[in-house]
């Protein structure tokens, strides 16, 4: 009995409800470590399972195989394990050797993750529980899959509780090297996050204190100490120049979202509004909001009308009855071309791929045109033209009413899908407009209070002289 046949036979008997580990381990004589085993080459690909079967590869080194996801498997086999495979060949290894390399290239270290790793001590994905590699520390995950919304999620809860503390910084991130998961989390929650084209220096971070324990004497204690002194100096008078020069309007803070992280950065504000006019340089913080505010509803137009140009290929109406209001349309395009799928409706053979119709062809058309195909080509001719709709052009309103009348349903969840995150933007903006409204009255308040104080103590000067002169 080969280990694959032995395998799916105690699967078997486990699936038929009869048996369990501990009680086949009985029945065959075996130890249950012996069983579990046998039972996980179940989840081996067939190459692999083939491989072992023609004794290409061993048990020890299937067993760490079987460890890992289909995806890994497939990988393994194809650059490693295939006859093919001279130069990265992994037949003929040892089971440690091939455990090993594995880890190096299909795990990820956790301690480069931020996120909470409580959960990850007891996964059977963590390389830390896989008897070989137990090497200390956080491990490895083999689930890139999980890994990616654990830190996701992490990054985005974070991101939130950074925007409820400090709703005057804005989220941002560069071009290259931020999580595109979270992004767009944080756009469908409700939140602008800023794509920077210049790179923004990280806020300074604070230093760690020593601790007393960590030195083997009280001199190299104190040595420490009078550093860490000297940092914090140099900390604290970094943190104060940049909110100093963020107060008089030369640079700008962001919660910039990284890969795996969520930092406070800052930039000049020369060189963020380096394409601005002056008039967007000197606008107050209230018109810059409602002015991000009326973006924000003109990018719901904008990607209702390019959603619904992917779409609208995608709809057949070449059974509908030409309307009236697509007769409107037509004139307004120029000349449109037949889309292919439909030469053979015009009386065309077949054609290749790339080859338009020649003009010949096209006055052959013209000539027998039947309603249907008229209907068909008109239809076309629009489609072709709608390709050409952006924002709140001509084309895109032509584009809607299309839509609206033969695709409904469909148009009406893109536009719900895009208003709903404009909402959540709206509410956003709203929250920080009022903020805003709050430290503006209370600035107010604070220079009436210093301007009353002020008179009160000139009165208080005057009234002594006024009673010597009396006297």
């Amino acid at each position: 009995v080969t280990p694959i046949e032995e395998a799916n036979a105690y699967q078997k008997l486990i699936d038929s409800g009869r048996h369990d580990v501990q009680s086949l381990a009985v029945q065959f004589g075996k130890n249950e470590n012996y069983i579990r085993t046998r039972l996980k080459f179940v989840s081996l690909i067939p190459e692999i399972a083939q491989l072992l079967e023609q004794d290409e590869i061993t048990i020890s080194v299937a067993s760490e195989i079987c460890r890992y996801g289909e995806d890994v498997q497939k990988d393994v086999y194809d650059k490693h394990l295939k006859e093919d495979a001279l130069h990265h060949s992994w037949r003929g290894m040892k089971a440690t050797e091939v455990a090993r390399n594995i880890e190096r290239q299909y795990t990820t270290d956790l301690e480069r993750y931020a996120f909470d790793k409580t959960l990850c001590l007891s996964c059977p994905h963590n390389t830390n529980n896989m008897v070989l590699f137990c090497e200390g520390g956080c491990g490895n995950c083999a689930n890139r899959t999980c890994l990616a919304e654990m830190n996701a999620a992490y990054l985005t809860e974070k991101a939130v509780r950074l925007m409820e503390e400090r709703p005057d910084v804005p989220l941002c991130h560069e071009n290259t090297g931020y999580n595109e998961i979270v992004v767009e989390r944080l756009t469908a929650m409700g939140y602008e996050v800023e794509r920077l084209n210049c790179y923004a220096k990280a806020y300074p971070e604070q230093p760690e204190a020593p601790l007393k324990e960590d030195y083997d004497t009280a001199e190299e204690y104190e040595q420490a100490q009078s550093e860490y002194e000297q940092e914090l100096n140099d900390y604290t008078e970094k943190c104060e120049e940049i909110r100093t020069r963020c107060e008089a309007g030369e640079i700008i803070l962001y919660f910039r979202v990284e890969s795996k992280d969520i930092v406070l950065c800052y930039m000049t504000k020369v060189t963020y509004a380096s394409n601005s006019t002056n008039q967007e340089q000197t606008l107050s913080p209230m018109e810059k909001l409602e002015k991000q505010d009326k973006r924000n509803k003109e990018i719901v137009l904008e990607k209702t009308v390019e959603d619904t140009k992917k779409q609208i290929l995608e709809v057949d109406m070449s059974e509908c009855k030409f309307g009236q209001d697509e007769d409107k349309m037509i004139y307004f395009f120029l000349l449109s071309s037949l889309r292919k799928e439909h030469f053979e409706a015009v009386g065309i053979g077949e054609k290749k791929p790339y080859c338009h119709l020649t003009d010949e062809e096209k006055i052959n058309i013209i000539a027998n045109l039947t309603s249907k195909q008229k209907a068909i080509i008109r239809r076309d001719f629009l489609i072709a033209n709608f390709k050409n709709a952006y924002g709140s052009n001509a084309i895109a309103s032509l584009l809607l009413d299309f839509a609206q009348k033969h695709m409904p349903d469909l148009l009406a969840d893109i536009k719900n899908g895009h208003n709903e995150v404009y909402e959540k933007r709206h509410q956003r903006i709203e929250e920080k407009k009022a903020v805003l409204l709050v430290q503006e009255q209370a600035k107010q308040e604070a220079e009436q209070s210093d301007k009353q104080q002020s008179e009160a103590g000139m009165q208080t000067e005057e009234q002594p002289q006024e009673e010597d002169i009396a006297a």
